[in-house]
């Protein structure tokens, strides 16, 4: 895990272990839709990046605070072992990630609305991969959070 400090730009890492074949899955945030928005508001451009053997399909999807409590969520579900669906919106990509054989999990993205693409492969992943993925939501919101708060400079004259 010694590579999630240095990678504030991704909210997922889903990836074979070492030796495997080299399938993954990333949640890129590419940055901040509009740097200033009203509280509850903000966006994320992100971008889905899916690998399995020869095939490298990208999704372009936008984030808010409320998929982040929701992929948190996720998160708490995946540790009992349970399926679990984010982004299941009527537009955009939707991600599932299911519990398999120990140390594995399915994934399927599917971008049926807009694309018609569905990609679902296996991923064998390495110990510690869930308390990663904790690793950097905690990242993401400390190194670019959704909400940006921003001061009028009323703010100022009041103190």
């Amino acid at each position: 895990m010694s590579e999630v400090a240095s990678q504030q730009n991704e909210l997922i890492r889903l990836a074979d272990r070492p030796g495997g074949a080299g399938k993954s899955l990333r949640v890129l945030v590419l940055g901040r839709r509009a740097p200033v928005t009203p509280l509850g508001h903000g966006r994320l451009d992100c971008e889905i990046v899916a690998t399995a053997e020869a095939l490298t399909a990208r999704f372009a999807t936008v984030l808010t605070e409320q998929h982040l409590i929701d992929w948190e969520a996720a998160l708490e579900r995946l540790s009992r072992r349970e399926a679990v669906r984010w982004l299941d919106e009527e537009h955009g990509p939707e991600l599932r990630v299911e519990p398999g054989r120990p140390g594995g999990v399915w994934v399927t993205v599917s971008d049926a609305e807009d694309s018609g693409v569905t990609l679902r492969f296996i991923l064998s992943l390495a110990p510690g991969w869930l308390e990663e993925q904790h690793a950097l939501l905690k990242i993401l919101r400390e190194g670019c959070p959704v909400e940006a708060v921003v001061h009028s400079p009323d703010d100022n004259d009041a103190q």
